[in-house]
This record gives structure tokens, sequence and C-alpha cells, in this order.
């Protein structure tokens, strides 16, 4: 069996399409179909199903895939371990994080350690905090960035920070130049957020439900972009950690405004790997990085409130 066959039926797996497995791997598509012919011949039995929208895997064919990922992913991590004897500084990270650290966080953090090592890559996975464990626990994920997480006996938490969530509202709003909100007061105006599967969503049910508040949704997503920009429409409010907003707050018609009800817990940011699992140079190098970028967080001091030009106020 040859690992050329084995590597074109992958690529086909991935990509749901023999013809975007072909411009992946820089072949023709019919030398993909052959490859993968001879692999259902070996195996005597089918793996794809041919349609008019791609392909789609048999049970044999989701088998041979599954098992595929896990080797591929083996020999990622073998390789960054043998270019490390070899002097090199090569290779490829995978991280699974949640959406808010995407915006300022996590691209600071690579833009710095891309300086230093700019040889090494990253494939960057956005997921729930539930996703995000399980692919460590797998291996699918080097590093693993998650939103209050419950503690997990075999996930190693490297390093953590706290933020108390943040009202963002439009700079022309009524509360734009306000020190504080309180959930009473936020419950007269439309709100977006994130649907009940993001971390962020479920801390700030438990706040509402301990004062006793209910909010006025204009939104709900599983995007916390949405809300952000239906906030510099000028529409709608929301709740977010000032990690998730700082882009926003630096370069958009935004402020934050902090929360002022005891109720309202705070969100902890946790980077965390496998426990037991050997870390390559990469992993051990981006973690450092992490941990500084961290340590930035921590030190930073709340955004004052940006105070409305009365004129316009009026």
């Amino acid at each position: 069996m040859e690992f050329r066959a084995l590597r074109y039926f992958f690529e086909t797996a991935r990509s749901g399409s023999i013809r975007q497995a072909a411009e992946r791997l820089h072949v023709a598509a019919s030398a993909v179909s052959r490859q993968i012919a001879q692999l259902e011949h070996e195996f005597g039995a089918p793996l794809i199903e041919r349609r008019s929208q791609g392909i789609k895997l048999t049970p044999a064919g989701q088998l041979l895939a599954h098992h595929l990922e896990a080797t591929y992913r083996d020999l990622t991590h073998v390789r960054g371990l043998i270019d490390e004897f070899r002097g090199l500084r090569r290779g490829e990270l995978s991280i699974y994080c949640i959406e808010g650290i995407v915006y300022s966080f996590l691209p600071g953090a690579i833009g710095r350690f891309n300086e230093r090592y700019p040889d090494i890559s990253f494939n960057v996975t956005v997921a729930s905090t539930d996703t995000i464990v399980e692919a460590l626990r797998s291996d699918k994920a080097d590093i693993g960035i998650t939103l209050n997480a419950h503690r997990r006996p075999d996930i190693q938490v490297i390093d953590k920070f706290v933020q108390p969530l943040q009202v963002l509202a439009h700079r022309d709003h009524s509360i734009a130049g306000r020190r504080s909100i309180t959930l009473k007061e936020l419950s007269q105006y439309p709100v977006a957020l994130p649907d009940v599967t993001f971390g962020v969503r479920q801390l700030i049910d438990r706040g509402l439900k301990r004062a006793d508040v209910t909010l006025s949704r204009l939104i709900t997503t599983n995007s916390i972009a949405m809300t952000r920009s239906i906030v510099r429409f000028g529409r709608a409010l929301t709740l977010l950690p000032q990690f998730a907003i700082a882009e926003d707050l630096d370069n958009e018609p935004v402020v934050g405004v902090p929360i002022s009800d005891k109720e309202m817990g705070v969100t902890t940011l946790e980077i965390g790997v496998r426990k037991g699992r050997q870390l390559s140079f990469a992993v051990k190098a981006f973690l450092e990085t992490l941990k500084l970028a961290a340590a930035d967080q921590r030190t930073a001091p709340p955004r004052p409130p940006v105070r409305r030009d009365r004129k316009r106020a009026e």
C-alpha cells in the first residue's frame, strides 16, 4: 500500500472534493481518482461515493479517514521533534481557542512569536470550550485557550487571567459617558448576546439569575463578531470582557462601561495542554509567548469611560 494513495485519499476526505484535493496536491484530478481506486481495490470496499457536489465517505471511508487523521497528527509531531534534533526551528502549531481572543489577544501573541520564529506556522480553530477540551484530550490541539472551563484532571493549565465583563456601547449611546451601569439599568436597552453554548453567555445568565434581572434581547447569535458589529451600528449593547473588545476600543466608535453588580462574575481565560503530553520546542516556545500576553492582560488598567461631547449628547 503506497503512502501516496493514502495521502491523496486523506486530502479528498478533508476537502470533500476530488477536484479540490487535486488543487491542494498540485496534481491532476484523474491522478487522485486512480490512487483512491487503488486503495478501494486493496481494501476490497468502496471508500467514497461520487456526487454532483463532491464526494461522500462510505462507512469504510470514514473509518480510514479517522485513523489517517491520527496518523498525520503523529507524523507532524514527530517531524517537529526531528527538526529540533537537527537544530531547526520549524513546525506547525494547532491552536483551539474561543472566538473572543481572535481579535486582539491571539493575533498579538502570534505576531510577537513570528518575529522570532518566522518558519513556524499556525493552524487556528475557533470552537466552544467543550470542543477545545476534547481537542486537547485527543491531541488534535497542541494548545487550548478556554473561557470559564470546568477543572479537568487530564488538562494542565499553563496560565490564566481574570477580567470582569463590560458593556460595549456606541460612543453616541446614552450610557457611553458613565463610570458604571447596573444590570437593572441595562435591562432598559436592547442587547445582543452570544448563544448558550458560549462560556461568556453562561456567565451572563448566572449573573442575571442571581440579580433577578431579565435583559431585552435584540439578537442571539453564535458569533461574537455579530454582537460587536451591531454595537458599532448603534442598535444594541453587548457584554464582553476587555480582551474581547480591545480592538473595538482602540479603533471603533465604541466604549466599554463597567458593570457595578457584584452578582455578575468574572471571566477566567485559561491556556492549557493535555497533561503528560510531550511538548515540542515550538509548543513550549509559544506557551512562553502566551504567558507574556497573559501578563500584559493582568497588568492592563481598565479603560476609562469616554465622555461624550456635550453638544452631540444634546
